[in-house]
């Protein structure tokens, strides 16, 4: 079994993308609109839903991350707040981890900037400007 994140949005994965990718320094594996949905019977997806990511999928070293703006659902609103009940945590070299730092800190929210500790030799946690909270930290 493997667990791989799925983050999802309110209309903004595409800006998410491109934070992420920069940050990550990797590419877009796939990505799909709600327009490129097939037709489903009795399911209509409305105008302003269809420039929105269905899916996306972010290649990450050797896994992935997948992201989608949140599915139409009349009066359902996605969390707005940060969270630290579910984190990403990344593991890399002690300059991946400065580098996705210093991206996700531009406009995000620093909990704990880059410091050696006990179980790494660079640690840190951002949150990004969408609230999702990374654990960063090298492996020596």
């Amino acid at each position: 079994m493997k667990i791989r994140p799925y983050i999802t949005f309110d209309g903004q994965c595409k800006e998410a993308i491109e934070l992420y990718k920069r940050a990550l320094k990797t590419d877009t594996l796939e990505y799909q609109l709600f327009s490129d949905m097939p037709e489903v019977p009795g399911f209509i997806v409305p105008e302003e839903y269809k420039s929105r990511v269905l899916q996306a999928t972010l290649k990450v070293g050797e896994d992935f991350i997948r992201m989608s703006d949140c599915g139409y659902s009349p009066g359902f609103k996605l969390n707005e707040q940060e969270s630290e009940r579910i984190s990403l945590s990344t593991e890399a070299s002690v300059e991946e981890i400065k580098h996705a730092f210093a991206v996700f800190a531009e406009e995000g929210r620093v909990a704990m900037p880059p410091t050696e500790t006990f179980y790494s030799p660079c640690a840190a946690v951002v949150f990004d400007k969408f609230g999702v909270m990374w654990n960063l930290s090298a492996v020596s």
